[in-house]
């Protein structure tokens, strides 16, 4: 037998064995590994065993609920689902799930342009302008909110209503070069028009503050939904200055320097988790104060969920309905504020009427995350 020949048997032989290892490694594996309940990489519950078959129907179907069952119980499955969702984030550009786009320079996006895909609100569709307001629903969202302003007034409340934008309305050209828009105006775009141009309502659109912004700083995480505490000290200041408009001898803007800011690493985004990235790293912008008092957080609430601060030396007190986007301003309202209450809910009469009987506060602060638009706000029982 010649040298090649051998050469080339003992290649055929070694591509058997491997090949044959790769096959029965996992089998035998599964045979002895105890079955797992969840999978922490996918982040759902795996298939549990089908029970032996009752019927004919049952014992026909059952081929078919065994190998799903099997699917997700497979040696190894675990380590190597991991390993290929590094590969396919890394190798191919694309998330390795539905929910999270894949942008330019490692940028991270909630939302996918697969068809009729809805979820977290379509943030893709928000900002490709499909997702619009109808005539009917922009009236009928004017008159919501402002049955809340007056209820609000009467009571000598102030009321603001603010819009916190997507990351992909601030960072659209970080998004992949096939995402396009498909009407020159958003959603956004209609309500802050409608309400600026056929109701009182204080409106803040902190879109063009954070545009400006992001020429100099990064104001949003790569690896984050939400804005960092850049964005975040660009929103509050923003919010702040209207603030000041209804009660100037009250409160005091302050935006501070990007030299009052402490660099540490973020390594959790809830984008990169929900992509199943586990090596994502950033930095992360975290505001030093200086000064000033410091916020007592208060503990006699007793709604739940939400959070309470006071500061002596402030004179005005504010409740905040909001959502994970408005966490990120606390730091700096807790300080601005004698007392500072913010609740992570929709507004409702029925927490806000608790609170106002309790708090007595100046103003009160309505945010919500642009790609909750367009909705109809309840304003039942205003």
């Amino acid at each position: 037998m010649s040298r090649n020949r051998k050469i080339y048997k003992a290649d055929r032989l070694t591509l058997i064995l491997v090949f044959g290892l790769a096959i029965y490694i996992p089998f035998l594996t599964g045979i002895i590994q105890k079955d797992k309940v969840s999978s922490g990489v996918e982040k759902r519950n795996l298939v549990t065993p089908p029970a032996a078959p009752q019927s004919i129907e049952e014992l026909v179907s059952f081929p078919a609920r065994f190998n799903e069952y099997y699917s997700d119980h497979f040696g190894l499955r675990e380590p190597l689902t991991r390993r290929y969702f590094q590969l396919s984030n890394k190798l191919g550009r694309q998330s390795s799930v539905d929910d999270v786009t894949v942008g330019q320079d490692d940028w991270l996006f909630l939302g996918s342009m697969r068809p009729g895909y809805t979820g977290y609100g379509d943030p893709i569709g928000d900002v490709m302008n499909v997702n619009l307001f109808t005539e009917k629903e922009l009236e009928d969202f004017a008159s919501s909110v402002t049955a809340i302003k007056n209820w609000l007034n009467k009571q000598g409340i102030e009321y603001i209503y603010v819009i916190a934008p997507n990351k992909h309305t601030i960072y659209f050209d970080k998004l992949p070069n096939y995402i396009s828009k498909k009407n020159t105006f958003s959603a956004t775009d209609q309500l802050v028009d409608h309400l600026r141009n056929n109701t009182d309502i204080t409106v803040i659109d902190l879109r063009p503050a954070l545009f400006a912004a992001k020429k100099t700083r990064q104001v949003y995480f790569k690896s984050d939904t939400h804005w960092n505490h850049y964005g975040a000290n660009i929103a509050q200041f923003t919010l702040m200055k209207e603030v000041h408009k209804l009660f100037p001898d009250s409160i005091s803007p302050t935006l501070l320097s990007n030299e009052q800011f402490l660099i540490t690493t973020k390594q959790d985004g809830d984008l990169a988790k929900l992509a199943n990235i586990e090596t994502y790293r950033e930095d992360a912008p975290e505001p030093v104060f200086e000064g000033g008092c410091t916020p007592v957080i208060e503990t006699d609430t007793d709604i739940s969920g939400h959070y309470k601060t006071s500061c002596s030396g402030q004179s005005l007190d504010t409740i905040v309905f909001g959502d994970s986007f408005f966490w990120a301003l606390k730091p700096y309202f807790s300080r601005h504020f004698q007392r500072f209450t913010y609740v992570q809910e929709e507004i409702n009469r029925q927490s806000l009427q608790h609170l106002i009987e309790k708090d007595k506060p100046d103003i009160v602060i309505d945010e919500v995350v642009e790609r909750e638009l367009p909705y109809i706000p309840s304003n039942s029982g205003f």
